[in-house]
């Protein structure tokens, strides 16, 4: 009991690097393992997945095709969410490709306390974000009036900002002294923050996953059973038969934006339970590591630790599944600015210069113009052809007029010749 309580220090920074360990030694170099190799690859491949993944988020739900079935406010936070996601897969996880080989850390010291304040910041920020949607869908399902006219655009940046903000500097506070980072040799095989209690590790767990757990399921949870409700209320009165049309119409609109909101509240439940599935155990394990005070296998360690860091991936993920917009403009957008395909037959290249696609565009838009007016000259000609021939069948079918009646004029301004002399013998007589 008097080891647990007592005040741990973090193993020297010095004795796992490799200027120490001289990684080019040839009794070094045999030290390299094919689990070694293993871990490396799959460092590798989910670096490369949560970069290439997050980035396709930020590109889809930010250009002019996407916005239209997305607010702006959960735009930003998914936005938030997968730029801080794209800075886990960038500063993070990458740099443990090197000491998965070697088992050593190769980049000194500074960069040691730097990566272990970015990898406790941004994984604190992600579930913060979570609480902000989650919150920002429990206001929007529960208290629409309220929440369209108090929420705007800068106070999504504003709070945002003032998490971020908020993130960076408890982290700070705990890493930046001498002693608050380590390098993490069985787990995150990179530099993390150093808790010089057993108490602090397992408070520090426990306000990472339970509030954010809790938050999560309750707005969720009431959001959806209350919309539910809601929705057969608005349903049932819109199909009531003393009901005027108009009033109909409009809670139709009503049930359809209801319903597009679940649409978004559903897709962003479904990454917060993809949250707490990753992290679970490797909170877990944090908990009882600490309050046993044995230390976890390091198979164990890493499966569990990468787990935990592949939510990065698993967001954008869950969200091109369960959104078929996503998918779909995705789709577009890679081939039309990745691949450089058009959506023709032929799936032709548009790769060209920009000097002859102006030139295409120009030459395609004054060949609409001119047909545009041929048709509509060509059109004029023929109703006026028409309208001369249906007054000259009808004086040859109905015979003489009458006196006081005018003489038709067709419309370019000509008298019909047969009314003259139809009028010059009515006069005679």
């Amino acid at each position: 009991m008097d080891q647990k309580n007592s005040w741990l220090t973090p193993p020297p920074l010095m004795n796992s690097s490799c200027s120490h360990s001289r990684p080019l030694s040839e009794d070094y170099i045999n030290t390299v393992t094919l689990w070694g190799l293993t871990q490396a690859l799959l460092i590798l491949l989910l670096s490369a997945g949560i970069l290439g993944a997050n980035l396709l988020v930020i590109f889809v739900i930010n250009s002019r095709r996407y916005s239209k079935y997305i607010h702006a406010q959960p735009r930003y936070l998914l936005t938030s969410l997968a730029s801080n996601d794209f800075a886990i897969g960038l500063f993070v996880t990458p740099f443990g490709f090197l000491p998965a080989v070697y088992h050593c850390w190769p980049y000194g010291e500074i960069f040691c306390q730097i990566q272990s304040l970015l990898r406790g910041a941004l994984s604190q920020q992600s579930a913060v974000i979570l609480i902000c949607m989650a919150i920002d869908r429990y206001m929007c399902m529960l208290y629409p009036a309220r929440y369209h006219r108090h929420s705007s655009k800068k106070v999504c940046v504003v709070v945002i900002s003032l998490t971020w903000v908020t993130s960076v500097t408890l982290f700070a506070v705990m890493v930046l002294p001498r002693g608050g980072y380590y390098f993490n040799s069985t787990g995150l095989l990179a530099c993390d923050p150093f808790f010089s209690r057993a108490s602090l590790r397992i408070l520090a767990s426990c306000l990472f996953y339970f509030p954010t757990t809790m938050i999560l399921m309750y707005c969720y949870g009431s959001a959806f059973h209350v919309n539910k409700l809601r929705l057969k209320r608005v349903v049932c009165s819109a199909l009531a038969p003393h009901e005027e049309m108009g009033t109909a119409g409009v809670e139709s609109l009503v049930v359809q934006e209801r319903r597009l909101s679940a649409n978004a509240s559903r897709t962003m439940a479904a990454m917060s339970l993809g949250f707490i599935v990753m992290v679970t155990p490797w909170t877990i394990q944090e908990v009882v590591a600490a309050c046993t005070g044995t230390k976890v296998p390091a198979f164990i360690d890493f499966l569990v630790t990468w787990f935990a860091l592949s939510n990065s991936f698993w967001n954008p993920f869950l969200y091109w599944l369960l959104n078929n917009h996503f998918r779909r403009i995705s789709k577009e957008l890679l081939l039309t600015k990745v691949f450089c395909r058009r959506k023709n037959k032929d799936k032709s290249q548009c790769c060209s210069s920009s000097s002859s696609v102006m030139s295409s565009h120009q030459m395609a838009a004054g060949r609409n113009d001119f047909e545009g007016l041929s048709e509509k000259y060509w059109g004029e000609i023929l109703e006026r052809t028409v309208s001369s021939n249906s007054l000259q069948a009808l004086q040859r079918v109905y015979g003489h007029p009458h006196a006081n009646a005018r003489p038709p004029v067709i419309p370019n301004g000509t008298v019909v010749r047969e009314m003259r002399l139809f009028e010059s013998a009515d006069e005679d007589v």
